[in-house]
Formats: C-alpha cells, sequence, structure tokens
C-alpha cells in the first residue's frame, strides 16, 4: 500500500505557518495537554515494593539523565494514590512496555486496588516487581527528588539493566502507537537493493500496524477539516454508536489515556455537543450528533477512494483475514 507523504516544508513556508490554536497554558490547562501529546514517547510503568506495600503508576514522561553515573528520571503527580510511596524513598524499578502490552498499560494505568493480582511478575534482584515482557528492566535506587509544580521528579540511580527482543509501545496525540520506519529514510548501504519478500506469517502483522498509522495520518485532515483532533474523534464516534455509555467507560472503549478522555469529553461539552444524564450517562446533541455524521460521510468518502483500483477478490481475502484476526483476540464478554 502506498501512502502519500507530504515534503518537508521549506524554511519560508514553515514561518508562515499559523498554529491550529494558541494560549497560555497557565490558562488553558487542556491546550498546554495537546501540545505535549505532540510529542511521541514510550510508556514505562514504575514499580515499588516497601514495607510490604507494593506501587505501580504508567508514565511517559521517563527519561536518561547521565551515563556517568547511570542515572533516570521519572515524573510522580502529587495526587496519585502511589505518591506517598514513592515519597519515601527506596528501590524502584522502570519497566519499558513492548508493543504488545497495551493491555498492560491499561491495566496499571486503571483504578484497580490491587493492580499486580492479575499480573504476571517477579522480584528483581534489588528487590522491585518485574513485570514479564517488558522490552527493558532498570533496577535503581532513588537518588535525588525535585519538587515540580503538581508533580515531583524522582531522579533513580540505576544498579541493574536488563535489555530483551522486541519492539517499542509508543504514546502520541493521545493514542497508543507503535514504530515504523520513516517512509524517507534510505536503507544502509549494506542492506540496499531488492528485498526479498517476507512469508506471509512474519509480515502481515507489522504491515497491518503500518497501514493503520498511515491511514490515520492520511485522514487526518479530513478530522482537522471538521475540527478535531483524533481523542475528539474517537471520543464523539463512542457516544454515538454506543447509547449510554457512563464517562468512566469511555477510556476503556476507546483505547484512550484517562485524562486525554477527560479533556476530549469537556471539550465536546464546552462546545455544545455533548450532555451528561441524571444517571452520569452521556448523550450527544444535534449539533454533536451532525459533527459525528459529517465525519462519517468523510469516512466513507476516504474509503472508497482508498480501495479503488484493489480487485475485489484481493478485498474478500483481507476482509477474512483481518476478521479471523479480530474474532481470536477479541476478549469475551
Amino acid at each position: 500500500m502506498q501512502a502519500n507523504v507530504s515534503r518537508e516544508p521549506t524554511m519560508s513556508e514553515s514561518a508562515t505557518r499559523l498554529p491550529i490554536e494558541s494560549a497560555d497554558p497557565a490558562e488553558d490547562s487542556r491546550l498546554f495537554r495537546r501540545c505535549l501529546g505532540l510529542y511521541g514517547t514510550g510508556i514505562a510503568i514504575i514499580t515499588m515494593e516497601n514495607a510490604g506495600q507494593r506501587a505501580a503508576v504508567t508514565v511517559n514522561s521517563f527519561a536518561s539523565v547521565s551515563l556517568d553515573p547511570p542515572l533516570v528520571l521519572w515524573s510522580i503527580s502529587h495526587a496519585s494514590r502511589s505518591y506517598p510511596l514513592f515519597k519515601a524513598g527506596g528501590p524502584f524499578a522502570v519497566n519499558i512496555l513492548a508493543s504488545t502490552q497495551m493491555g498492560v498499560s491499561r491495566h496499571f494505568s486503571s483504578k484497580i486496588e490491587d493492580k499486580f493480582a492479575d499480573a504476571d511478575w517477579s522480584p528483581g534482584q534489588h528487590g522491585s516487581p518485574l513485570l514479564h515482557g517488558c522490552l527493558a528492566h532498570f533496577e535503581c535506587e532513588t537518588y535525588a527528588q525535585v519538587e515540580g509544580g503538581d508533580h515531583t521528579v524522582l531522579i533513580g540511580l540505576v544498579r541493574r539493566a536488563s535489555r530483551f527482543e522486541g519492539e517499542p509501545l509508543l504514546f502520541a496525540q493521545g493514542q497508543y502507537s507503535v514504530a515504523y520506519a520513516h517512509p524517507e529514510v534510505s536503507a544502509a548501504p549494506e542492506v540496499s537493493g531488492p528485498k526479498p519478500e517476507m512469508p506471509s506469517q512474519a509480515g502481515i502483522i507489522p504491515q497491518i500496524f503500518e497501514a493503520h498509522h498511515l491511514l490515520s495520518a492520511v485522514f487526518d485532515e479530513h478530522r482537522h477539516a471538521e475540527g478535531l483532533d483524533i481523542p475528539v474523534a474517537r471520543v464523539i464516534a463512542c457516544v454515538y454508536d454506543i447509547p449510554g455509555l457512563k464517562a468512566e467507560q469511555v477510556a476503556r472503549v476507546t483505547y484512550l489515556g484517562q485524562r486525554d478522555t477527560e479533556d476530549a469529553l469537556a471539550t465536546l461539552a464546552e462546545r455544545g455537543m455533548l450532555v451528561s444524564g441524571t444517571a452520569g450517562e452521556l448523550t450527544l446533541t444535534e449539533a454533536g450528533k451532525r459533527l459525528r455524521e459529517a465525519i462519517q460521510t468523510r469516512w466513507r468518502n476516504f474509503q472508497r477512494d482508498q480501495m479503488a483500483g484493489i480487485p475485489e477478490a484481493d478485498l474478500r481475502t483481507t476482509q477474512k483475514t483481518l476478521s479471523k484476526l479480530i474474532s481470536q483476540n477479541r476478549a469475551p464478554n
């Protein structure tokens, strides 16, 4: 599948571009979050066990600090239930999630009381829980803490690092993502030239991920034409398709993070497109329904244009394969 890749704008063109939105982040925290969401990151789960108490938080604030000594950092909200335990100091572990662990990320981001009860993990050499299936583990001791507004930045001295095979799970623009090579990246000289076709068993899953993200990027111009970003578009579709859905259920259904879901719901409410009933059930207003239907029309036309020229037999085979993958991985009700 060939996707259109926009050329890089020249310096003069970049200088004349106007922002979609702009404001003082102290007065518009949701705009601040949307801007931060454009910086794609990996996802890590920080774990700790201290005096028989275990804690875990899902973060995308993880970063390296120093090679000598080996230092890393991450930040935790003062409002987090786990804040007192991490604030007390001691050893902790950074678990870098693999592309197959979206469910793990959602599980540890939930409000479940004992997040370790249904998780696969084992104690590390320095006492902190290590989650199975991750790409990397960093076993740390608390080196320093820095107060920063409504968060505390924790700096860890890495005592042991472990790496495993796999691809990273990413998060950008309010959605989970996976990495793939940019179309403009040339192969290294030693690997250039004709590439043998990969067996379908090895190549179809990466191609599904790549096709999804390329098509989503191309469809973005249609979302923006209707004044939507990806989180708001997902939420409005979800509420339209599932009458009576409640706010606490939206993040799970849309695969969005809790904060992005809350921001999207607030945006729709402020625009007069969403109302909440006495029991907390969400309903689109007539304006919200019209917007959802406008996006649906754009999506149908987009699909028609994308499928043009592909033989019907190929489409039926692809649909059959995808239906099988979906059915065998769909969680039971």
